[in-house]
């Protein structure tokens, strides 16, 4: 299973980021892992959007996430 606060230590960085990125990086393989590993990265973007820790910008044909100044 996915470490999720490596996953969140590396979307609050600083370092913009895309969704199929972190995929990639944190859920490789995930079909072996079943249907709950291929959202783990789905799940924790939308928890810190709500909270307004990140937000995203269209860059051409990519959708740029990025941190905010708000503080966890």
């Amino acid at each position: 299973m996915t470490d999720r606060s490596e996953l969140e230590k590396r979307m609050l960085s600083g370092q913009p980021f895309t969704y199929g990125e972190l995929s990639r990086q944190f859920a490789p393989g995930q079909g072996a892992r079943g249907p709950d590993a291929s959202r783990i990265v789905d799940h924790t973007i939308q928890r810190l959007r709500r909270k307004g820790l990140i937000a995203f910008t269209r860059e051409g044909g990519k959708v740029m996430w990025r941190a905010t100044e708000a503080k966890p």
